[in-house]
């Protein structure tokens, strides 16, 4: 099968997965498989869950009306089961997303629903709801500078680092107008729907300590952005984990103590900005301001 590599794993795979790059050399063995078949059914003592997901034991599944179902095997297996006519990129979306979330989730990480950009030796992570204009701002970040390590699932390890994915962000058209750059040469992410795979020119990057995380928000006021403390730190973290719902039992009590770990080691905070405004570069610009404000202190407390 061929073989990619996502935050820092070797995955080989059935499904052609272009996407996550040039194809690696074929040495040493796999840390994830993907496989096309049958895919398990819950059983009778399985945890149902919204959204067609389920967790039994050592296995998470999805089930995507008219494109497949997805199982996950214990941290290192993914089968999946397409749906009759799916088309091959609506069948890889929710395998890049939400299945190989959920295998993160099995991997003992802190699965988080945002983007993750580079400063200096650390990263930020900024989350926010579906809509909220996450990867609209790192396309921004991108554009001054930043490399993105990744987009809409960000994996954080048991050291608090965020692992790369792949180099590519999923925008909208308005997103693109507003860059100026030119869609014509991208894949749509699915069917007729305006929003595009947008490759990114990056170095490729080690995994990086989680340093600043900013919760993206809207309210009736001026931009500000407040530091998140206590339990709304815990609040933030369960809210913006990727698929949610399947942080129950041993799945729940991992998230919790990855959650404490890291609220022990980052600058939480919540980023308010205008309700009804277009004010990516504006939180941009905050963000950085804020980053760098908090720098020598950071700085000072590292060495």
């Amino acid at each position: 099968m061929p073989t990619y590599a996502a935050y820092a794993l070797r995955l080989a795979s059935e499904v052609a997965l272009p996407e996550l790059g040039e194809e690696l050399p074929v040495a040493g063995p796999a840390d994830i498989v993907i496989v096309l078949g049958a895919a398990a059914r819950p059983s009778a003592t399985a945890t149902l869950l919204p959204l067609g997901l389920w967790v039994d034991g050592d296995r998470i599944g999805v089930e995507v009306p008219g494109v497949g179902r997805y199982v996950c095997e214990g941290g290192a297996r993914i089968v999946v089961e397409p749906a009759a006519d799916v088309e091959p990129g609506v069948l890889k979306l929710f395998l890049l997303g939400t299945a190989l979330g959920a295998l993160m989730v099995q991997r003992g990480h802190l699965v988080l629903h945002g983007n993750a950009f580079r400063v200096g030796d650390a990263c930020a992570v900024v989350v926010g709801h579906s809509g909220a204009g996450k990867s609209t701002l790192a396309a921004e970040m991108h554009r001054r500078g930043h490399d993105i390590l990744s987009d809409d699932v960000v994996p954080i390890d048991a050291d608090g680092r965020a692992l790369p994915g792949w180099p590519r962000l999923k925008l909208w058209q308005d997103a693109l107008d507003r860059l100026g750059i030119d869609s014509s040469s991208y894949d749509r992410i699915r069917g007729a729907h305006a929003k595009f795979h947008v490759p990114l020119d990056r170095p490729p990057l080690d995994p990086l300590p989680v340093r600043w995380i900013y919760v993206l928000d809207r309210h009736n006021g001026p931009m500000a952005i407040t530091p998140l403390t206590g339990a709304a730190i815990f609040t933030s973290l369960h809210e913006h984990s990727y698929r949610k719902e399947i942080l129950v039992g041993a799945h729940r009590q991992a998230h919790l103590a990855r959650s404490a770990a890291l609220a022990a080691t980052v600058r939480p905070a919540r980023l308010d900005r205008p309700r009804g405004e277009d004010s990516v570069v504006a939180s941009a610009d905050a963000i950085l301001a804020d980053i760098s404000q908090s720098l020598p202190k950071e700085h000072h407390a590292t060495h």
